[in-house]
């Protein structure tokens, strides 16, 4: 973890991690309608197996974009809200 993420961060709690945007999207979605503050913190897998010769194709674009982590952190206080949002 960076420092700059760190700073920010430590008063944070990672409530959630998903994988790819589905994930992400509906994760997302439950925060908000609980009124639930998140901030993402996006990771890229640029380790795509099974996609050599389709740079620039719609199969590349969607092996990465499956592929890719979200990391939600909310403050603390909100922790157990969060996972009630997200497990509910």
């Amino acid at each position: 973890m960076g420092l700059v993420r760190w700073l920010f961060f430590k008063k944070k709690h990672l409530a959630y991690t998903a994988f790819g945007d589905d994930m992400y999207y509906q994760a997302v979605d439950s925060l908000r309608a609980q009124g639930i503050d998140y901030d993402a913190v996006l990771k890229v897998n640029a380790n795509v197996h099974g996609t050599e010769g389709l740079i620039g194709s719609s199969h590349m674009r969607d092996a990465v974009t499956n592929t890719n982590q979200y990391d939600l952190y909310v403050e603390k206080k909100d922790q157990h809200r969060a996972q009630q949002a997200l497990n509910g």
